[in-house]
């Protein structure tokens, strides 16, 4: 028998692959988030752009270039950090209105990365 509903989206989420979700989070924050804070805001954030293009490049180093779960692991949480300060710096600003909510979007997936990955580390691991 099939799994549906809740019992699909709960082995979807605990058990499917992150890889191609940090990709898109990974070009997010090498490609969009500069541009982003460049047209959204008077004042760029310049720490933050910075950060995210360098992580953002860490990212897709550690999914597409290495096979190391570490590296992985430390891109999904420094992607997680950057989406919580995208999101509070728009609240802030008073811009995270309308499209902008997207970025809430990038937030909870760079979140579930990182419960993936750290649930694929804890197997490995075990």
């Amino acid at each position: 028998m099939r799994k549906k509903g809740f019992k699909k989206a709960k082995e979807l989420f605990w058990y499917s692959d992150s890889e191609p979700n940090e990709v898109l989070i990974a070009v997010c924050h090498l490609i969009c988030l500069p541009l982003a804070i460049i047209s959204d805001f008077e004042d760029a954030h310049w720490g933050l752009m910075i950060f995210g293009i360098v992580s953002g490049g860490f990212q897709l180093w550690a999914v597409l270039w290495t096979d190391c779960l570490k590296y992985r692991l430390y891109a999904v949480q420094a992607a997680t950090l950057i989406g919580i300060s995208t999101c509070v710096n728009l609240h802030l600003e008073g811009l995270l209105v309308g499209s902008r909510t997207g970025w809430i979007i990038i937030l909870l997936f760079a979140i579930w990365n990182t419960v993936r990955v750290v649930k694929q580390k804890i197997e490995k691991d075990a």
